[in-house]
């Protein structure tokens, strides 16, 4: 078993492609749900990007289950390595990124449209 565990973190980090799938809008911490693509071979849905007072977090897919009364939660994906799981959080910040550009040059493309309309 130990050999196995040795070789699962020797392994080289698959590519990882991330897309944000919605944007969320108002004062919630949840920012986004993105989705990625691990090494063209698998897809994760349901990652959520999430701000808070520390910063910027990538939270996985998670099921939540009762326990006692208490509210449980369980990940339904992770990453086994510490490169693979800064692979896909840097993919999902970079896909987040890049969809808050292009929501903030399509809102400064449209106000000049918008104040022309508004002039003539």
């Amino acid at each position: 078993m130990a050999a196995t565990k040795k070789k699962q973190q020797e392994a080289p980090t698959p590519q990882v492609e991330a897309r944000i799938d919605r944007m969320v809008d108002g004062d919630f911490k949840t920012k986004a749900f993105a989705s990625a693509t691990i090494g063209g071979a698998f897809a994760v849905h349901g990652l959520r990007v999430i701000e808070t007072d520390k910063g910027r977090f990538i939270s996985m897919p998670q099921e939540s289950y009762k326990k006692n009364g208490e509210t449980k939660y369980n990940d339904t994906f992770h990453a086994i390595t510490a490169e693979a799981r800064t692979a896909l959080v840097e993919a999902v910040n970079d896909a987040y990124d890049e969809q808050k550009l292009q929501e903030q040059q399509e809102q400064k493309g449209d106000a000049p449209d918008q104040t022309m309309s508004q002039q003539m």
